[in-house]
């Protein structure tokens, strides 16, 4: 049987290849919205550099009010089991006073938040990673009246950061 850190190290690193995966700048279609393809996923290409960009990310989350909760580095915990893969960062941020009503009024939206945005290297271009508000609240209680002054702000910020 293989030791829980080795099976969750391979779930992490999984996760990041899916998502790195996909034709970069297209977003992924994944979701049905009333009839029409909805793209869940945005990847927009940041015009700096990898480190840059998560640093940019990171304080303009700060900005904002938001907590930066954890930065997740997937390429260093590939390292340390032998592995390796493309700069890989998830920013996991948000704030409790936009996301406790939401998860209060349905409680199976805590598996969406807080916020992410992965932030990616591969051939020289680094890419910003993240689920699209719509896609995000579709299937649960939430309207997206509840969320265009919240979560849907954090998409815009995310564009404006990484492409200003």
């Amino acid at each position: 049987m293989l030791p829980f850190k080795t099976i969750l190290t391979a779930a992490f690193a999984a996760a990041a290849l899916t998502a790195c995966a996909a034709p970069h700048g297209k977003p992924h279609p994944r979701a049905e919205h009333q009839g029409q393809r909805m793209n869940s996923i945005h990847s927009i290409e940041s015009k700096y550099g990898f480190d840059e960009t998560v640093s940019r990310l990171q304080n303009a989350v700060k900005d904002k009010g938001m907590t930066v909760f954890a930065v997740i580095d997937h390429q260093a915990a590939a390292k340390e089991n032998g592995l390796n893969m493309q700069l890989s960062k998830v920013i996991v941020f948000g704030t409790p006073k936009a996301g406790t009503p939401l998860m209060v009024k349905d409680p199976a939206f805590a598996l969406q938040l807080p916020l992410r945005v992965l932030v990616t290297e591969t051939d020289g271009r680094t890419q910003a990673v993240f689920n699209d508000t719509r896609a995000l609240i579709a299937g649960s209680k939430i309207e997206y009246a509840e969320v265009e002054n919240t979560l849907a702000n954090a998409e815009k910020l995310i564009r404006k950061v990484v492409t200003e």
